[in-house]
């Protein structure tokens, strides 16, 4: 009797250590690739879910004593080539095992053994090392690392390249600190007795601040700042709750500055207001 084994797994497409799961070959070397240009195509989503079906497939044909049935968002890794400027998918496999390999003609519809990458119009971000800013959600690397270099493309040929080194300028020695004294800071600052009514209420308020190098506030970012409610995204600085999360904002004494691509990135500070959070900090 075969078995049938669930398993929910949640995969970073790029680890901590710097190790993609898509790779481009250039010049004799292996880069990182900091995201997938496939996802880049038009018709991406019908694509990932013909590759993702075709190593399940797999991964059950290799499976003799079990069925092993697991939800990914991505279930595999693909490899890229540089051959005369030109940009070519060269491997799509699975992250299972380097033994489950997928035919490029299974997928489109070609003899070739490569495909040449047309529809790349924009810049490919490669890197070297460990993160320096580690984070990211099961489908997207935010991660930012010390050593990453820009590649530029129109129709699939390469037209530029640029070097960056990235680097923590400052770290705030208060977020960085003991992550219940932070949250504490923030939470205790609130004027709950202010705020409307919590009762069945979740709501989560996003305020993306623009840091000076010296780690003090320079601006609040109010095109990325916002408030989700359920499904609703709610933008409107006079909203109560937004106002209230600006304000603990510019309480907060110092900032992490990160330097990217030469740019100061911005930072944010999340708040959730709900009953829980009211009773837990509210005086």
């Amino acid at each position: 009797m075969k078995k049938f084994i669930y398993t929910v797994t949640i995969i970073f497409a790029t680890m901590a250590n710097g190790q993609s799961t898509d790779v481009l070959i250039w010049k004799s070397d292996t880069l990182n690739l900091y995201s997938n240009p496939l996802e880049l195509k038009a018709d991406w989503e019908q694509l990932n879910q013909v590759i993702t079906s075709q190593i399940g497939l797999n991964r059950v044909e290799k499976s003799k004593d079990s069925v092993i049935l697991s939800y990914l968002w991505r279930n595999y890794k693909t490899e890229w080539f540089i051959e005369n400027d030109s940009l070519y998918l060269t491997d799509l496999s699975s992250l299972y095992s380097s033994e489950i390999s997928i035919g490029l003609n299974k997928v489109f519809s070609t003899t070739e053994k490569r495909i040449f990458a047309d529809w790349v119009n924009s810049s490919l971000t490669t890197f070297r090392g460990t993160c320096i800013v580690c984070r990211g959600t099961h489908h997207k690397n935010t991660s930012i690392y010390p050593n990453e270099k820009l590649l530029e493309f129109k129709n699939g040929v390469l037209i530029k390249t640029t070097d960056y080194k990235n680097s923590v300028l400052r770290e705030s020695k208060f977020s960085s600190s003991d992550p219940n004294v932070y949250l504490s800071f923030i939470y205790r600052n609130v004027e709950w007795s202010k705020l409307p009514d919590l009762s069945n209420k979740h709501l989560l308020v996003w305020v993306s601040v623009e840091p000076r190098k010296n780690g003090k506030l320079r601006n609040i970012d109010w095109k990325n700042t916002f408030l989700i409610d359920g499904s609703n995204l709610i933008d409107d600085p006079k909203n109560t709750y937004i106002k209230e999360a600006v304000r603990i904002a510019k309480k907060i004494p110092e900032w992490n500055v990160v330097i990217r691509h030469d740019k100061i990135l911005n930072q944010d500070l999340k708040i959730v207001f709900d009953e829980h959070m009211k009773k837990k900090y509210g005086r």
